[in-house]
């Protein structure tokens, strides 16, 4: 079992079926659409020394994930286990960010789209880009640890349609990071034939970042596409990327004999420095 899993809260439901993603990845995380289950699964990874997870799942036809009935079951999980807690929330009400604070949960991971067209187009939502300006702000005043925007680049069709306004709202709440991912082109999704964001698109948003808003720690996830998977990651780390998830064996060399430091965590591409020391790989030395 990995030591930082996902899980669903909707099993492999969504009800926007996202033209992108069509609830294909939810069908890779393990089913926790119960309390009980939820619960089982945190006690399992404890019993095992997994060092936390991310609870996610699909979203409802307003762009949230059903998180209410689970609540009190990642309150218990908090208070009984020593697991990280990193939620996958869509958008909230400042009620619904209140309760989520209220748990005692470590992370709350935010997907930003800056294109109200891409929202229509892609996720089926007719929403306005302040939700999420709001939801940031909401999730920030209530006490959340960690808020950690992240931003999917080429989303639209693998063209960039809003990304650097996405920037803008992730920037405003001055994360400790900002993460972006890449559209994989999917099979079995609308998408499956679209051509990826180029690495120059990749690159110039971490570029962006990066000069706008020094302060936030900027990562590439682990959702990207593999094509030149070693090009991108080494022109990411030169445009002033700091963290890595899954990085080729070959970039991590380079990056040491280049002189980099390099430290490898065990977690999720949105850990706090703060909870660094606790995910940190034994004997190794890589996450950038």
């Amino acid at each position: 079992m990995p030591r930082f899993p996902s899980a669903s809260v909707t099993g492999g439901y969504c009800e926007l079926n996202c033209k992108h993603c069509g609830a294909h990845y939810l069908g890779h995380m393990p089913n926790v659409d119960t309390t009980e289950k939820l619960k089982q699964f945190c006690l399992d990874l404890e019993a095992k020394d997994a060092l936390g997870l991310l609870v996610s799942g699909g979203s409802d036809k307003t762009g949230r994930v059903p998180l209410r009935p689970f609540l009190g079951t990642l309150s218990w999980v908090k208070e009984n286990t020593g697991l990280i807690v990193n939620l996958h929330t869509g958008m909230l009400s400042r009620e619904e960010a209140e309760e989520i604070a209220s748990t005692g949960i470590d992370i709350a991971s935010i997907d930003i789209v800056g294109s109200e067209d891409t929202l229509k187009e892609v996720y089926g939502l007719d929403a306005s880009l302040d939700a999420y300006t709001s939801t940031l702000n909401y999730l920030v005043e209530s006490g959340v640890p960690q808020v950690a925007p992240h931003i999917c680049i080429g989303l639209n069709f693998g063209k960039l349609k809003g990304e650097y306004r996405a920037l803008e709202i992730a920037g405003s709440i001055n994360p400790e990071a900002i993460v972006f991912l890449g559209l994989i082109p999917t099979a079995g999704t609308e998408m499956e034939k679209v051509a990826p964001p180029s690495i120059d698109d990749i690159v110039g948003l971490i570029r962006r970042a990066k000069e706008d808003y020094p302060s936030s720690e900027v990562s590439l996830g682990c959702m990207r596409d593999r094509a030149n998977k070693p090009e991108l990651e080494w022109r990411a780390i030169e445009a002033g990327l700091d963290r890595l998830a899954l990085p080729t064996r070959s970039t991590v060399k380079r990056a040491v004999e280049a002189g980099y430091d390099v430290i490898e965590l065990d977690g999720c591409c949105a850990i706090p420095r703060s909870l660094e020391h606790r995910t940190r790989r034994l004997g190794a030395q890589t996450e950038l």
